[in-house]
């Protein structure tokens, strides 16, 4: 999926290659060591200019907001689909 975005003011796409939601920790048993450890979410994707091409400069000018940011965009578009 690719959806339109901006990364430093400019107009791009970006297309996510992966995504899989955090899971909380799981217990399983009664004993000791009988649960399953909570794991994060992953969200990769690539950034793509206007055209649909990769934008490795483009890519380069993404701050660690915009990791936050393009993932809420995301799920925004991914709630309004279901």
């Amino acid at each position: 999926m690719s959806f339109v975005t901006q990364v430093a003011g400019i107009p791009c796409r970006c297309e996510v290659t992966h995504y899989s939601k955090p899971t909380p920790m799981r217990i399983t048993g009664w004993g000791f060591g009988d649960a399953e450890p909570p794991e994060t979410g992953e969200f990769e994707y690539q950034i793509l200019d206007r055209r649909g091409r990769h934008a490795p400069w483009l890519e380069a000018k993404l701050v660690e907001a915009d990791d936050d940011r393009l993932l809420e965009e995301y799920l925004a578009l991914q709630n309004r689909a279901a």
